[in-house]
């Protein structure tokens, strides 16, 4: 082998060896961007304001089905730690299993007293005022040019709901005797419990896309020992009985997606 090929080979060594060399520099100092970035919060939000909107859907659907649409406001205090205001409307209703046990129920007219069903008070209207603590920050990467940074987050707070219920053996117009044309409904306002634990994703400054399970907590009542022989009327709603000592407390669980402005 000449001198000449000896030294083009080394050369070529030598080149290919500080490309190598650039290219993990250049890649340390990407990972190093990274773990700052991470650590120093690149998507910073203490003292922002933020306005955003959630939809949620039931997860647990036994005799009411909801679609709750939400607007928020919220202030972050510190990176860790915000206060928020929500307000919405849900869309609400009986699911098909509870139609059909209403419809059964009262066509078997050999039962004389009745108690009602529980967990029937259908949510149309809230607004709370919560905390949301949100200590963990973190990055995690989509594509390899797509990091995307996120919190964790745990929401607690309380406020009013605005509530109807429909019952399964309180008839207020039959048909037949068989078949009722019109249960009786109910409206009420109550207290109201929410809490929720979820991640809000960033990509770009000011804007972040949350996912959640959140949980609507409202005071439930129903009647016991109704006498199904007589109308219900606003006036006397459950002829022959009272309200059950042990109504207990409805839970909605719902997934939520939202999306926040922040400024």
């Amino acid at each position: 082998m000449s001198s000449m090929t000896r030294k083009t080979l080394n050369l070529m060594s030598c080149l290919v060896m500080l490309t190598a060399s650039v290219a993990f520099a250049e890649d340390d100092a990407e990972e190093l961007v990274e773990k700052v970035a991470v650590r120093n919060r690149l998507f910073s939000v203490e003292g922002k304001w933020e306005v955003g909107g959630n939809v949620g859907f039931s997860l647990l659907s036994r005799l009411t089905d909801h679609y709750n649409l939400n607007l928020s406001g919220a202030y972050n205090v510190r990176d860790w730690f915000a206060l928020e205001l929500r307000g919405g409307y849900a869309i609400s209703r009986h699911t098909s299993l509870a139609d059909q046990i209403q419809s059964d129920f009262f066509a078997n007219n050999t039962i004389s007293k009745a108690n009602d069903a529980a967990d029937l008070w259908e949510m149309t209207g809230n607004a709370v005022i919560g905390a949301r603590f949100q200590p963990i920050y973190g990055k995690i990467n989509l594509m390899a040019e797509l990091p995307v940074h996120f919190q964790l987050y745990a929401w607690v707070g309380g406020g009013v709901g605005f509530l109807k219920r429909e019952s399964m053996v309180l008839c207020a117009s039959k048909v037949s005797a068989r078949e009722c044309g019109e249960f009786f409904t109910e409206n009420k306002v109550s207290p109201l419990v929410s809490v929720a634990l979820g991640f809000r994703f960033f990509v770009v400054q000011g804007h972040s896309v949350k996912f959640e399970v959140r949980d609507w907590s409202y005071l439930d009542s129903y009647y016991i020992d109704v006498d199904r022989t007589q109308l219900s009327t606003a006036q006397n709603p459950a002829p022959g009985g009272t309200l059950s000592p042990n109504a207990g407390i409805t839970n909605l669980v719902q997934f939520d997606l939202g999306y926040a402005f922040i400024f």
